[in-house]
């Protein structure tokens, strides 16, 4: 029975790869059971030997070991008949559950991203996820899986082309009677060699603080459970710095932008251009002899989650060059406004670097003195202004006027300028064109 009309099963294996620790926890508890006295037993009745009783034991563990299999096997079916995918003409659904049915949608204009994502334990089947993450952010997350590879692709596609305003189908006619594909553009960031990734890490603030800490510890002999705690924190945080950045490559395929990357876990982002808000580019103090830059973007309800598994990264050049992080941001422009030079009371690092650059509808804000960072936002993108003047600031004449964005690890503060040049930018940004509202459908 399909779980409804027109709509498209999974994986026959999807329950089961769901639920692959309790799968693997069984399997682990009849594999210490069948200890060596078992295997003898089975080898001296093969052999002839007359131990039937004591093998009897074991047969009855295996025909119990195969009942169970096929009890999660059945029952895993009637989960499974119950699961399904829907590309309609507005939306995207997806209908899961036997005794709680649950129905979720993803309109087509909504769509943030697409991604497909291959956990490890369901590449060994060569089975993939396809995410839609839509401006709902975290909870509006819809999940397909699992499909098989080229079938999550061929979805992730005919999804974005209904994205983009042209439906098509996966069962219009064979890939041999299809049109030749355009060739494929060139790579925004081509395969970043896992080395530089290893020692971009390694030379971070925290990384360096975790060095430094681990070296106190062996020259005062304080015990190693002082360590311990630090020890764990840091190592999910070195393994997903490894994972993101594992074969990462980055480019444009017309108005989306891929990435992929991952190493026990592959995934392959599709975030459209036009719903990137804003762009942060970063050259952390340590990696300015080496030339290398960090880009960040912010997307309306996507990369939520803190630790960047659930949710998409929001970092599309892990580490690269200067001329590669360039590609994401407009082009430059000379400083509008700057910090005076009183500013140096309430930042006395990177007063001079403060500055902000109106150019092309575009806001640049530059600051950083230790960690050099250049933010770029449309106006149009800005979601309210706030204008701000502590004790200190008004008694030295300065303001800093805030650029409230979507939620994401773009923030934008035009810091510690004159009354005046806080004035004016502030009626500029006001008079900014505004997107069109759309009326709902």
């Amino acid at each position: 029975m399909s779980p409804q009309p027109n709509f498209r099963r999974v994986h026959r294996l999807t329950p089961l790869l769901r639920l692959w620790s309790v799968i693997l926890a069984l399997i682990a508890g009849f594999a210490l059971n069948a200890n060596m006295e078992a295997l003898r037993d089975i080898f001296a009745f093969i052999t002839g030997e007359h131990r039937g009783e004591a093998l009897r034991d074991t047969a009855l563990a295996l025909a119990g070991f195969i009942a169970v299999c096929a009890v999660v096997w059945l029952a895993s079916g009637l989960w499974w008949r119950r699961m399904g995918y829907q590309l309609g003409a507005e939306e995207l659904s997806l209908r899961r559950g036997l005794l709680s049915v649950q129905l979720r949608t993803a309109r087509y204009d909504r769509t943030q991203a697409v991604d497909v994502v291959e956990p490890v334990i369901a590449r060994l089947f060569r089975l993939a996820a396809v995410r839609v993450e839509t401006a709902g952010g975290q909870s509006s997350v819809i999940e397909i899986a699992y499909l098989k590879k080229s079938d999550a692709e061929a979805l992730r596609d005919d999804i974005l082309a209904r994205v983009h305003g042209a439906p098509t189908s996966q069962t219009e006619a064979p890939a041999e009677e299809s049109a030749e594909e355009p060739a494929e553009e060139p790579a925004l960031v081509p395969e970043i060699p896992i080395a530089r990734s290893l020692i971009a890490a390694a030379l971070r603030t925290s990384t360096l603080f975790l060095v430094g800490f681990l070296i106190l510890v062996v020259v005062t002999r304080l015990p190693l459970s002082a360590a311990l705690p630090i020890l764990v924190g840091a190592l999910p945080n070195a393994w997903n710095v490894l994972d993101s950045s594992w074969r990462y490559t980055a480019r444009t395929d017309g108005e989306v932008l891929n990435i992929t990357y991952g190493l026990a876990d592959r995934r392959r982002q599709s975030i459209r251009l036009d719903r990137i808000h804003a762009v942060q580019i970063t050259q952390p103090f340590l990696w300015r002899p080496l030339g290398w830059y960090e880009v960040r973007v912010s997307v309306a309800g996507y990369g939520a989650s803190a630790s960047g598994k659930a949710s998409g990264s929001t970092r599309i050049l892990p580490v690269g060059t200067l001329a590669q992080a360039r590609q994401f941001l407009p082009a430059d422009a000379a400083p509008t406004y700057a910090s005076p030079a009183r500013a140096k009371w309430v930042s006395p690092l990177d007063y001079r670097q403060q500055t902000v650059a109106l150019t092309g509808g575009y806001v640049i804000v530059r600051n950083g003195r230790l960690n050099r960072r250049v933010k770029a936002i449309h106006t149009s993108h800005i979601q309210e202004l706030t204008y701000r003047r502590g004790p200190i600031s008004q008694a030295l004449g300065l303001a800093t006027v805030g650029l409230d964005l979507v939620q994401g690890p773009v923030r934008m503060d035009a810091r510690n300028l004159t009354l005046a040049d806080a004035t004016a930018l502030l009626t500029q940004l006001r008079s900014r064109q505004l997107p069109e509202l759309k009326p709902p459908r």
